[in-house]
Formats: structure tokens, C-alpha cells, sequence
């Protein structure tokens, strides 16, 4: 498919916001965008005009066979522009409270609607005829003759039409797994059904063909896998071939969409704006690197530092960094984490006791401060760079080092030399093993790692513990508040600022304060509050929605949602709204089948997971907090288990290889409903929930709840202990006393 970019609209022209739908008709383009806007452009891309027919984001836009347009909008509306290349009249079809996501028109220019209650509107000589109840939100849908394909975000639903119902009564005949959009393509019959039904995997990476037919309660004719490599969200069919394109920039033609597998024939690479491209040696990508001049350190003249940002697969993104001085000849490489600081610190400690011990892959930062306690020896953070090595290579590199001088020592220091000789002769014991020895690895920026041998297991000689970071370690890592940045005011500018009248809420900051009694404590669940922030995975600027609402039987938790729409990246997470319960909570559930795995769940960051037919167990701060069900939990795990052990697959044992295969083989089967399972939830905060099946008040036989005072350790790590909530005002009254006295 040989094709080039023939022209880009310019700056001035785009939209504010997100495009969000595009239309072609009478040899025009039409667009909508999130600003509400409608844009009329040639062929090659010239502005012609502009409509506004919303004031709010616009979710989908069709096109009939006579020129009308129309739009939906997040505001519940549907707007028809009735001639939008020749008049701005614009009309109101209806208004509700509803999100309309989706829109689309038959051959019979029959308007259909969909919403985010799962309502489908349809609509003849623009008035209400049918209206069909598909459960599910609509993101996407295609109707041919009187069968409707609906799809949100894990399931297809083809629902049939009862012909000659004027109550407009309908059955659903098919549900199929996967992720919107849905498109009618392939062949076409003469009275226009098509032969096949294209959505994506529920990965949103790839693409499932279903074969059209009825009779045969459309079945998956292929699956293609990781079609792209970014998540793809826009498709489109023409004749024999299916267009496919994503996040990466990339669009795919295919063909031969009959055959057991499609045939890929041919792409373009429209943009690439990552900031950090993914490593690929099978591709070879030309990755561009960025030369700085610097001054060289040996000689103090001017060298060149090459700049390289990348991704590394499975790990992170790191900035390559590599200076070369002409002059002398000096040369420097070194590589630095790109990504963001974790929120906490972490600290490994790991008993070293047989030889597969020493073989333990390690990742340590600039900032790791290594300990073996058995020794007394330590190896302070920043005195080594960042690396991936082994127990074995940091006890190696130690020696190395310590080793290094030890010619002119013995002559200049004979004593020292003495000393460290002992010292090394010590380090090399230890990778004898003669005895069991103990590695504490402390990294305040809580980008390391150290390797479980027995993963899926849980890893009986390491404890993993997270700590929030004090204020001189988040200098030291360069994190600083804002005050502490902020130039401070000379006394004239505070007595000045004293003066000046209060800030107007209008004015648009952040966080603007709430006047008493300005909003009420019990309208705050009826509001979804926003705030701009990063996505962490491809750093752009994106949105977190926030919502305090109350689980059923439980209690009061806040929501908060985030959508990339750069990157596809999707992620939610749950705090709890009260503080810590009195008591913790095990809960133990009982998988038997399907109707589990719709159980609500609410995991909070305090929560471990434990699974027993699987001897799986999922630490408390790995999947975070969380609200979803029985089935996302575990198919969260998954991801999380595949990306922690994903790192340095290619490089492990057979044996290792054939555990894991084994275990991910038996999870899958439990996903699928095949295998029975017994999931345990330990929450020492009791700020946990499984939903029960039983509303009645009955017991629920499959759920077990148990409550249970926590150890003095528990209440240690939640930082229970230090809090005095009861007479603190007496202890400060005799810590002033003491002070008095021992003036």
C-alpha cells in the first residue's frame, strides 16, 4: 500500500482539543472535535468553515445519504446540522441526562443512538420509534437489516429485532468478547449483509474476526494478536480490505479477512511522538541520538555528550548518556532512569543461603544503599552507579574495587593492606556459602528490584517493605515542596499583602477555596471533581476524575479514574473515605463459577492477596488500590505478575520457564471459569470489601469473613503506635516542665 502524507492542516486550523470523529461526504471532511466545534475541510485539507453545534466535548458524528449531520455530546444532546456545507442551522433532536457515545445511520438513513446507560435509541424521519435496553454501556455499534452489534470495553452483543413488533420487543442472540470499535465488513449480498463483524481483542492490541451469520451463532473465524504495538483505537472498512490504526501512528490495511489469518498488505507511519521510542533489535529502528558540546573533566577542553532517550521492554524508560572527548581521548558512559520516582521507598531483605541464591538478578539505582549484615558492611548510595548484575556480581564488584590499590598499599600501608586482605578473604567465604549470610538493599527513589527465583511463589527469603521518604531524602532525589522553592517575602511585601483584598474564587487556580456553606456536605456525592495531571506511562497531560460515593454495606471510599488519551492508558484506584478500622479483615471467597466473578471487590493499598489452589500470593502495595471485581482482580494480577517477571524471561532456566508456563496456564484456566478457586484478602486497616451474593440478609456460603485484632508489628507499620489520640495535651505540658527544669 504505497502512500505519503500529502498535506497537514495547520496550527491555526486544528482543533483546541481532541479530534474525536471524522466523516467524509460530497468530496469534504468533516470533524469533530472536544471543543464542541464541527470543521468543514477540502479534500487537501483546507479550512472551509466552522460550526459549533455543542458547547461541550462531542462524542460521535454520522452522515446520511442526504448531507444532514449529526452530532452527540457529552452534554446529552443530539444535534443535527441539516445542510452544514451551505447553512448554519442547526436542530435539537433531543436532550436528556445521558452521555450519547455513539451514533449511527443505516442504509435507510434510520438514525440510531447509543448511551452510557446502555440505551439504544432508534430513530425514523428524525422521531423516537424503538428503544432497546442492551444492559451495557455503547460505545460503538454497526445495525444491518433488524440485527444490532453494541460493544463497550469486553463484550459484543448482537441483539435481533423481533420483525412486526410495534412494542418493538428484541432478543439477544450472541455475546462475543471484546473492545469497541465494531465494524460491518468483508463481502456484501445483494440485500446488504455483510459477511463479516471486525472488533479488538479486549487488550485493544489486537483484532477478532467474527463470521455474520445467524445460524451459526457467529462464530470467531481468527484472532490476530498484538496487530499493533500501541492500543488501537480507530478502524474502518472498504470492500475486501479492513484499516486499522492506533497510538503508535501507524495504519494498517488488511486483506484476505475470509482466510484462517489475515494478510497484512501494507502500512504507514503517519506520526511518532514518543518521547521515548521502544527498543527493538529486530526492527532496528533508527533511534536519533542528541549531541550536547560539554567540557571534557580530564582535560578541560570541549567534548561531545550523545544524549539517547529510550525504552527498555518490560523495565523502564532510561536516557543513555555518552561523551567522548577528541582532545584526550576520554571516554564516559552512563545510563539514568527517565521515569518518574516511585511514591515510596522500598528495602529488600533477602537470606543468601543456597548457590541458586547468589544467581539472583538484581537492579539497583544511583540511590540503592546495599548492607551485609553479617559482616557490618555497607555500600552507601551514590557511591556506585545504577546496574543490572547478580548477588554474586555486587560482592564481585566490591572485591574488584577494594582489590584494586592493594600493590601499592602493601608497600605505602602494609598494615591497611593487611586489613583488606582479611576483608576480601571474608566476601569471597560468602560465595562459598559456608554459611547463610543476609542482603539488605535500601532504595529511597524505590526504583529497584531484586529477582524471586520461585515466582509465581511467594519468595519465603525476601521481606519487601515500603517507606515514606523524609524530607532531606526527597532533597536528595530533588523533589522539594513548593514553599520550600518559593522565594520567601520581605517584611514590607507581607505587610503590603496584608493590605490587598482576598482572591476572587473565579480565579482559575487549582484549587480554589469553598466558602461556608457554599456547598454542602452531602451534594459532594453527586459531583465528579477533576484535576489535570500526568499519565505515567507517556508523561502527556490528561485528566483525573474524582468521585466520593458509598459502597452498600460497607462504607464511604473516594474513586479516582484516569484516562490517557494519548496512550490508551486506563487506571483506576480506591481510597478508603473513614480511617482505620478498629479491627483488620480476612475475607476468603470461593470461586465456583461465572456468577463470582462478578462479585464487587474493594481492595485498598494495605490488602494482600493470597490464592490457594495456586500457591500464588500478591503483596500488599503490588496492585494498589483498587475497586473492580473478582475477575478484574485477577486479571490484574496477571498483568502485574507478567510485568514483574517479564524482565528477564528470555534469559531464564528451563525449569523456571516451565514454573512459570505452568502457573500462567492454570490462572488463565481459573480466568476462564474453568478452575474452582479460594482467593483470601488480608487487610490489617479492615478497610477491604467483597460483595455478597445474598442481599436478603442470609449468609453467603461462599464468602468468609473474619476480623481479628493486629500485632504489634502491623500496628508498627501503619504507624499506629507513635499515635496518641487521648490527654496529648498533658504530655506536652510535662515535656515543657522537664525542659524548665533542666534550665
Amino acid at each position: 500500500m504505497p502512500a505519503t502524507v500529502q498535506n497537514v492542516s495547520g496550527d491555526s486550523d486544528k482543533h483546541s482539543s481532541d479530534t474525536t470523529a471524522v466523516q467524509f461526504y460530497n468530496d469534504h471532511v468533516f470533524s469533530a472535535g472536544g471543543d464542541g466545534k464541527v470543521k468543514v475541510w477540502t479534500k487537501d485539507l483546507r479550512l472551509v468553515k466552522e460550526l459549533t453545534p455543542h458547547e461541550a466535548y462531542i462524542y460521535a458524528m454520522v452522515i446520511d445519504s442526504k448531507g444532514q449531520l449529526y452530532t452527540s455530546s457529552c452534554d446529552g444532546t443530539i444535534k443535527c446540522l441539516t445542510s452544514p456545507l451551505t447553512s448554519d442551522d442547526c436542530k435539537e433532536l433531543l436532550k436528556c441526562k445521558d452521555e450519547i457515545e455513539c451514533l449511527f445511520v443505516d442504509p435507510k438513513d434510520n438514525l440510531y443512538s447509543g448511551d452510557d446507560k446502555g440505551i439504544i435509541t432508534m430513530w425514523i424521519d428524525q422521531r423516537i420509534k424503538y428503544k432497546f435496553n442492551v444492559v451495557e454501556q455503547v460505545r460503538s455499534m454497526a445495525i444491518q437489516k433488524n440485527i444490532i452489534y453494541s460493544i463497550r470495553d469486553n463484550d459484543l452483543t448482537v441483539t435481533e429485532i423481533i420483525e412486526g413488533s410495534a412494542s418493538g420487543r428484541f432478543m439477544t442472540k450472541a455475546s462475543i468478547p471484546g473492545r469497541c470499535p465494531v465494524r460491518l465488513c468483508g463481502g456484501c449480498t445483494e440485500d446488504g449483509v455483510y459477511q463479516n463483524v471486525a472488533i479488538l481483542t479486549r487488550d485493544g492490541l489486537g483484532i477478532t474476526m467474527i463470521r455474520n451469520s445467524k445460524q451459526e451463532q457467529y462464530p470467531v473465524t481468527w484472532t490476530k494478536e498484538n496487530a499493533h504495538n500501541m492500543i488501537i483505537n480507530a478502524m474502518a472498512a472498504k470492500d475486501e480490505y479492513l484499516y486499522t490504526a492506533g497510538y503508535g501512528g501507524i495504519i494498517k490495511q488488511w486483506s484476505e479477512l475470509d482466510a484462517k489469518q489475515p494478510k497484512l498488505t501494507g502500512e504507514i507511519v503517519v506520526e511518532q511522538s514518543d518521547v521515548f521510542p521502544k527498543l527493538n533489535v529486530e526492527e532496528e529502528p533508527e533511534l536519533s541520538a542528541t549531541e550536547v558540546e560539554s567540557m571534557c573533566m580530564n582535560c578541560h577542553e570541549n567534548g561531545t555528550t550523545r544524549l539517547l532517550l529510550t525504552q527498555i521492554p518490560f523495565y523502564k524508560e532510561v536516557v543513555i548518556m555518552s561523551f567522548s572527548c577528541d582532545h584526550c581521548g576520554y571516554e564516559n558512559n552512563e545510563i539514568q532512569p527517565g521515569g518518574e520516582i516511585a511514591p515510596k521507598g522500598i528495602k529488600f531483605r533477602t537470606e543468601i543461603v543456597t548457590p541458586r541464591d547468589l544467581n539472583r538478578r538484581v537492579v539497583k539505582s544511583d540511590f540503592s544503599c546495599i548492607r551485609i549484615e553479617e559482616l557490618d558492611f555497607e555500600i552507601p548510595a551514590q557511591s556506585q552507579k545504577g546496574e543490572v548484575t547478580t548477588v554474586e556480581g555486587i560482592i564481585d564488584r566490591v572485591v574488584r574495587g577494594l582489590d584494586q590499590d592493594q600493590p601499592v598499599r602493601r608497600i605505602q600501608h602494609p598494615e591497611a593492606a593487611e586489613q583488606i586482605d582479611a576483608f576480601i578473604s571474608s566476601l569471597q567465604k560468602l560465595k562459598e556459602l559456608e554459611r547463610p549470610f543476609t542482603l539488605t538493599l535500601t532504595d529511597i527513589s524505590g526504583n529497584s528490584f531484586v529477582e524471586n527465583p520461585n515466582a509465581p511463589q511467594k519468595d519465603l527469603a525476601t521481606t519487601i517493605s515500603y517507606f515514606q521518604r523524609t524530607k532531606e531524602q526527597n532533597h536528595l532525589l530533588g523533589i522539594f515542596a513548593h514553599d520550600e522553592v518559593a522565594d520567601k517575602p520581605s517584611n514590607d511585601a507581607v505587610e503590603e499583602s496584608v493590605k490587598l483584598e482576598s482572591v476572587p474564587e473565579e480565579v482559575d487556580s487549582l484549587l480554589k477555596p469553598i466558602r461556608e456553606g457554599a456547598w454542602p456536605l452531602e451534594e459532594l456525592q453527586g459531583e465528579v471533581l477533576q484535576f489535570q495531571t500526568h499519565c505515567p506511562e507517556c508523561a502527556a497531560a490528561c485528566d483525573t476524575n474524582m468521585k466520593v460515593t458509598t459502597i452498600p454495606h460497607f462504607k464511604e471510599v473516594v474513586i479516582m479514574a484516569t484516562v490517557c488519551d494519548n496512550c490508551g492508558l486506563r487506571t483506576n484506584e480506591v481510597k478508603p473515605g473513614g480511617g482505620i478500622e478498629e479491627q483488620g479483615v480476612k475475607i476468603e471467597v470461593s470461586v465456583r463459577g461465572r456468577i463470582d466473578f462478578a462479585r464487587d471487590v474493594l481492595k485498598s493499598e494495605s490488602c494482600s492477596l493470597h490464592i490457594r489452589e495456586l500457591e500464588c500470593e500478591v503483596g500488599a502495595g503490588a496492585l494498589g488500590g483498587r475497586f473492580t471485581t473478582i475477575e478484574g482482580l485477577l486479571t490484574a494480577m496477571r498483568e502485574q505478575l507478567v510485568e514483574s517477571t517479564g524482565m528477564f524471561m528470555d534469559s531464564n532456566d528451563a525449569e523456571t520457564k516451565e514454573r512459570m508456563d505452568k502457573f500462567f496456564g492454570e490462572l488463565d484456566a481459573a480466568i476462564a471459569g474453568d478452575k474452582p478457586l479460594t482467593i483470601v484478602m488480608d487487610d490489617p486497616t479492615g478497610n477491604s470489601y467483597v460483595q455478597s451474593l445474598n442481599d436478603d440478609g442470609t449468609p453467603d456460603t461462599a464468602l468468609r469473613i473474619i476480623r481479628y485484632h493486629r500485632s504489634y508489628d502491623q500496628n508498627e507499620e501503619l504507624g499506629l503506635n507513635d499515635m496518641k489520640t487521648e490527654n496529648y495535651a498533658e504530655e506536652e505540658k510535662t515535656e515543657e516542665a522537664d525542659k524548665k527544669e533542666n534550665c
